[in-house]
């Protein structure tokens, strides 16, 4: 009985974490730098990176807000403001100076990003098809399961504890899985909208090269 009551804890345990991953409204994406100073867009900041400053983008990679990073000690207690902006905005330039760089140096023409885009694409939707097959079977096992319930109850029998809990472990599951969908499902827009400011970018960089 400790087992499957543990098996039932432990979906919906990682189902309320996921719910509780803080997420922007729809359509929106943040743009922030991770620990290897590479620039990621998705639709949440992690708390590790958030003190570092982030931007707000739209659907079509506008920038709504910028948050800037958090000031230091010395600069809180700094009174000239426009010192600090200064320094705000070279730490700018020089984080956009290594994005420019991190870009010219992976790819030579806006085919290598398409390509590129292509392969990441189809990495997340082949994750979203395996996770929409294990969801199809987990609904089947929960009404094989539930059907089983139902016969018990009909015929006068009680419901062991072993199956209501096998029941309460299927739905668990199946909404980790249907979040987990929808998690992917926004990485792949995400994707798509970072492969797109990419192709912006290069064309700024790479003026002389022709577009596809």
């Amino acid at each position: 009985m400790m087992k499957a009551s543990a098996r039932a804890m432990a979906p919906a345990l990682l189902c309320a974490l996921l719910l509780a991953a803080p997420v922007l409204a729809e359509g929106s994406f943040f743009r922030y730098e991770n620990a290897e100073g590479v620039t990621v867009i998705d639709d949440h900041v992690p708390p590790q990176f958030a003190h570092k400053g982030y931007q707000v983008l739209n659907a079509a990679g506008r920038v709504v807000e910028v948050i800037p990073r958090a000031l230091t000690e010395a600069e809180r207690k700094q009174t000239n403001n426009s010192v600090i902006q200064a320094q705000l905005r070279r730490e700018e330039r020089e984080r956009q100076a290594r994005y420019d760089d991190m870009l010219l140096a992976r790819y030579s023409t806006v085919e290598d990003i398409d390509a590129a885009r292509g392969r990441r694409l189809n990495e997340i939707k082949v994750r979203i098809n395996m996770l929409k097959g294990n969801i199809a079977n987990l609904k089947q096992r929960l009404e094989s399961s539930q059907e089983e319930a139902a016969a018990l109850e009909r015929n006068g029998d009680k419901v062991s504890t072993e199956l209501t809990g096998t029941i309460e472990s299927l739905r668990a599951e199946i909404g980790v899985a249907d979040n987990q969908v929808a998690r992917f499902r926004s990485e792949l827009a995400a994707t798509d909208l970072r492969f797109n400011m990419d192709v912006e970018r290069f064309h700024i960089l790479r003026p002389n090269i022709p577009r596809p």
